[in-house]
């Protein structure tokens, strides 16, 4: 496996692969965080880079990551550690206030990256449009998730967005199936299984209309009492465009209620034979057989994947997302 990682300052571009200290990780997710790229190398006084220069990573020729250096700590035994963010960074950075309507997420999404000056790379048509938003002073980022959350909740269907090797890129989650299994034969080291019901599980869901708090009111209200009664009240709260009608609301409200009211489970995976082509976003086929009490052996979410390259090795850690099969 051929590793090159270049940085550049003031036009020079230098190749530190052969000076990585303990390996590089490079970081991805679809919960709208910024992808990362962190490593070490020694100060040897000829490479010179600052906060705000842009790097690549490339693996056997493609590349995988293309950012700018954040954050820099060094050791008293001149060691650097480097931290590097891909262009999500700069849409959770910035904040800004837009009104629109009759506006889909896809070109919510354009809107925002042409005013930012960011390029875009494949963006597929969420169709369903979104009546009217009124974004005050939220970040770029928080804008673009509230409009794909609304698609989803109006739709069923499920988009990532992402930095695509220096694109932004948006894609529905089934066209990011992948040809690749994983299974309790070797490849994989380690797992663990989590269930949880603090973070994102809600058993009731109140939607408002209206642009100002002082004017709100409530428009729609659902629960699963089954579920209130076993976790206790566990309330999803959202402002809906004054624009959307009755059984828009109720329909939305009864999505988030077959998505949300539910245990969260999530598994963690390391896998000793990494595959430079597997990221976050992408459905793979997972068996293990005695998992927990279910065992599993279905197509499965990477929720967040982290390459480790390091001693000529390669190995992954990715955090799934178990759903019920159907």
């Amino acid at each position: 496996m051929e590793i090159r990682l270049l940085l550049s300052h003031n036009g020079t571009v230098y190749d530190v692969s052969n000076v990585v200290v303990d390996g590089i990780r490079l970081t991805h997710s679809i919960r709208m965080e910024a992808g990362s790229l962190r490593f070490s190398v020694v100060r040897d006084g000829v490479m010179q880079f600052v906060e705000g220069d842009p790097l690549q990573l490339y693996v056997d020729g493609m590349l995988r990551f293309s950012g700018w250096v954040m954050t820099k700590e060094r050791t008293s035994a001149q060691i650097i550690t480097v931290t590097a963010y891909d262009m999500l960074f700069y849409l959770a950075k910035n904040r800004d206030t837009y009104v629109y309507w009759d506006k889909t997420a896809t070109e919510v999404v354009r809107m925002i990256a042409e005013n930012a000056g960011l390029p875009v790379g494949v963006m597929t048509d969420t169709k369903w449009k979104i009546p009217q938003r009124i974004e005050e002073g939220q970040t770029l980022l928080d804008m673009i998730q509230t409009a794909l959350t609304l698609t989803a909740q109006a739709t069923g269907r499920e988009y990532f967005f992402y930095d695509a090797g220096g694109r932004l890129t948006l894609r529905e989650r089934q066209e990011l199936i992948a040809a690749a299994a994983l299974r309790c034969d070797g490849g994989i080291a380690e797992y663990t299984y989590r269930t949880d019901i603090s973070k994102d599980t809600y058993n009731t869901v109140k939607l408002y209309q209206a642009g100002r708090k002082e004017t709100e009111h409530l428009a729609w209200q659902a629960e699963q009492a089954d579920k209130v009664q076993e976790w206790g009240r566990l309330q999803y709260y959202a402002h809906m465009p004054i624009t959307l009608q009755e059984g828009q609301l109720k329909e939305m409200a009864e999505a988030v209620l077959r998505e949300k009211c539910r245990v969260q489970k999530t598994l963690t995976v390391e896998n000793i034979n990494g595959d430079i082509y597997l990221t976050a976003g992408q459905s793979v086929y997972l068996e293990i057989q005695d998992l927990a009490e279910i065992g599993i052996a279905q197509m499965t979410l990477i929720e967040a994947c982290t390459h480790v390259f390091q001693d000529g090795g390669h190995r992954m850690y990715l955090e799934m997302r178990v759903e019920e099969s159907t």
